[in-house]
């Protein structure tokens, strides 16, 4: 069912909601909000008689939240967990009406509205402009900044795509055409591009690295960042802690990233105009970009640095750039003694993005990835799953993954793929050797005794 998510304050005015987000997930499942300093009372409701209205009688979770500088140096919080309980009475005395449009079922493992397309209009400009001028407006309509373009496939290799300045996950359009979906999930940062980068360093890696948020075990996971996106991937880096469970980058693809920051954002600041947190972040002279390399990159990490040399102006003057960001500043010293490799490209700052040769060769990079899926596994994945209508018997996440991967838990089942380490105890439990213990289980030992025509056929093919 519907819920939100509602964060009260009573600084200025009793039972003020200083901010609120909709969901339509009860579990496993992350939540953002935009707040300035100061003491909350955070509430879950649930719509439970689902009249599209959220009460104070639906209120299904609370916590308290005290942020503070002191608390959290950087205004981030993470891991707040909130306990799921019966409905209760809540004093205060709240109407909540869900917003016109909400999809109350729209994904089964991602945050509400996290599954989109490119064309989305979330995705065009005045919103990747308000990003850059108005963060806090910006994340009203986006508070998570993940974004996927379909439902959670778990066999295929997750490629984080990190845009830059003023920009959205449209700008990899062309990339994203030609990406192999069969083995890649590409999902999306889409963040306030104009806000403090450190702090959106550490969006990313709560989101992405950090496996608290999005565990990926020993599954790879691929980044590919533009211009300033670089900086914030690059950033976040610098905030792995070394701890077990965090989600390891495998790939770290830079494209005409600003490395040793903009000279022109030296000369805005001297001139007293910057008046973007990201701008000022940029330039060369401040601490963002001078403690940038403070860390070197985890052994574990191939980052691969693309640059771009074209100036498409008629009349160039300065030093090379690729129109937007100087050579010196793609190639800065520390950027390329971590990197492995370099690359440089015959394109300007944009159009590099829908270069041939830098989309093979980035191609070419990732497929050097190896998944944690064998050849053999990959190949019955690919060949899909069940068209059948199953009853209500079954949750939607075991019909999901029996639509996209029910051939390859046949076969798996019956021996005739390896099975990963952490699957082991699946094949077992259904082989009749250990007791069924998951929900998953019982589901697909049901669905075998149910349709053993289907899973005699893949086992003949």
């Amino acid at each position: 069912m519907s819920l939100a998510i509602a964060a009260y304050s009573d600084k200025f005015k009793v039972n003020e909601r200083v901010d609120i987000m909709f969901s339509n997930r009860t579990t496993d499942t992350h939540f953002g909000l935009n707040l300035p300093e100061g003491d909350y009372d955070l509430q879950v409701y649930a719509d439970i008689n689902r009249d599209d209205v959220f009460d104070h009688n639906e209120v299904v979770g609370h916590s308290k939240l005290t942020l503070s500088k002191v608390l959290y140096p950087e205004l981030i919080v993470s891991q707040v967990d909130i306990l799921l309980t019966a409905n209760k009475l809540s004093a205060r005395f709240d109407k909540i009406f869900l917003p016109v449009g909400f999809e109350a079922q729209q994904s089964l493992f991602y945050p509400s509205g996290s599954i989109r397309s490119l064309s989305d209009p979330l995705f065009d400009k005045n919103m990747s402009t308000l990003g850059m001028y108005d963060p806090a407006s910006f994340l009203e309509h986006a508070p998570t900044m993940f974004y996927a373009l379909e439902e959670d496939q778990v066999h295929k290799i997750p490629v984080v795509f990190v845009h830059g300045i003023g920009d959205s996950a449209r700008a990899f359009e062309s990339i994203i055409s030609q990406l192999d979906r069969d083995r890649y999930r590409p999902w999306f940062f889409y963040y306030p591009s104009g806000g403090d980068l450190d702090q959106l360093a550490g969006l990313f890696y709560n989101l992405f690295l950090s496996g608290q948020v999005i565990p990926l075990g020993e599954m790879p996971l691929i980044v590919v960042a533009h211009s300033m996106g670089g900086l914030v991937v690059r950033e976040a880096i610098n905030k792995y802690k070394g701890q077990e469970g965090e989600n390891k980058i495998k790939l770290f693809v830079s494209i005409a990233s600003p490395f040793g920051g903009h000279p022109q954002a030296a000369k805005g600041e001297n001139n007293g105009l910057i008046v973007l947190p990201a701008w000022r972040d940029l330039n060369p002279n401040n601490k963002f970009i001078q403690q940038l390399y403070r860390k070197p990159l985890p052994e574990f990490i191939n980052h691969q640095l693309f640059y771009a040399f074209r100036n498409p102006g008629t009349l160039k003057l300065g030093e090379n750039n690729d129109g937007v960001v100087p050579l010196s500043s793609q190639l800065h010293p520390e950027a390329q003694k971590q990197a492995k490799q370099t690359f440089g490209f015959d394109s300007g700052h944009v159009d590099i993005l829908s270069d041939e040769h830098m989309i093979a060769r980035l191609f070419d990079l990732m497929a050097d990835v190896d998944n944690i899926f064998s050849k053999k596994s990959m190949a019955a994945l690919v060949d899909g799953g069940f068209e059948v209508t199953l009853s209500d018997e079954y949750r939607a996440t075991t019909k999901h993954l029996i639509h996209y991967a029910g051939k390859y838990l046949a076969l798996l089942v019956h021996g005739r793929i390896a099975p990963l380490p952490q699957q082991k105890h699946f094949v077992l439990a259904l082989q009749g050797k250990v007791p069924v213990s998951t929900e998953l289980e019982k589901e697909f030992m049901l669905f075998m005794h149910q349709y053993p025509d289907l899973v005699s056929s893949v086992l003949r093919n």
